[in-house]
């Protein structure tokens, strides 16, 4: 589970990670998956993360304009739907809540590790998939990630796959491209995802030059199509030439 801490009092923040990994490593004990915490004191760096996140525990009472409340309902306007649990000190945000603030939950400080469980146990309950979700379970976290934030994959290594993806750090998993690719086609048939090689796939949507056997995308990574695939390579260079032949069109019209 992976765990979002937004207080702009720094102390609470250490608090509420302290009390976090303490549950975090009795969980594991126990056998469990443990915690992946990351606290942050930056509207900003939360939104740009938010999709990554199982639950999340906000307070913002030091900034006169923008309250933890409005955060949270950031988060749920660019479709961020998990449970958000806000912390009440010198703000009471149950008193500020509406009807359409759902999966909200308040917990008031200063609390102890038991509230905080507590919490978060009943919050582990109510996490909501997102709608055409891949997940990608790595060697130290789980994206949940959707075929159109996927830039390309390849396998680096025997039995891993490495996938780069939009606005983040590349994710090694243990997979293959035939199997991801399945699994995407499985979950949400996507036209844009286009096999490379057997090894290889890509989403044209991310290309930003084509050659002849090959394709730039946009981190700059360079793909080569394998024999068996150059049809592919065909249909996206006819694809691609498409859009710049009807620019030129338009252009040349008095």
């Amino acid at each position: 589970m992976r765990i979002a801490v937004f207080d702009d009092n720094i102390a609470d923040r250490r608090h509420t990670e302290r009390l976090l990994k303490r549950e975090s490593d009795r969980i594991h004990g126990l056998g469990a998956e443990s915690f992946v915490i990351d606290c942050y004191g930056n509207p900003d760096k939360l939104y740009s993360m938010a999709d990554t996140y199982d639950i999340f525990l906000i307070d913002q009472a030091e900034v006169p304009d923008e309250t933890g409340m409005d955060i949270a309902r950031a988060l749920r306007a660019q479709g961020v739907l998990n449970p958000v649990i806000l912390m009440c000190g010198r703000i009471d945000y149950q008193a500020l809540a509406e009807d359409n603030d759902t999966n909200f939950y308040y917990l008031n400080k200063p609390f102890e590790q038991e509230a905080l469980t507590d919490m978060v146990s009943l919050c582990g309950e109510h996490l909501v998939k997102r709608v055409g979700a891949i997940e990608l379970r790595g060697d130290v976290e789980t994206l949940h990630v959707t075929s159109s934030e996927i830039l390309y994959a390849c396998e680096a290594e025997r039995g891993y796959l490495t996938v780069a993806l939009e606005g983040r750090e590349p994710i090694r998993i243990m997979s293959d491209a035939p199997t991801l690719f399945e699994l995407i086609m499985n979950t949400k048939k996507d036209p844009a995802i286009v096999a490379v090689s057997p090894k290889s796939f890509l989403n044209k949507n991310h290309i930003v030059k084509m050659g002849l056997f090959s394709a730039r995308m946009r981190d700059g990574k360079k793909l080569t199509f394998s024999p068996s695939f150059l049809s592919n390579a065909a249909e996206l260079r006819a694809e691609l030439k498409k859009p710049a032949a009807e620019d030129a069109g338009e252009a040349s019209e008095p």
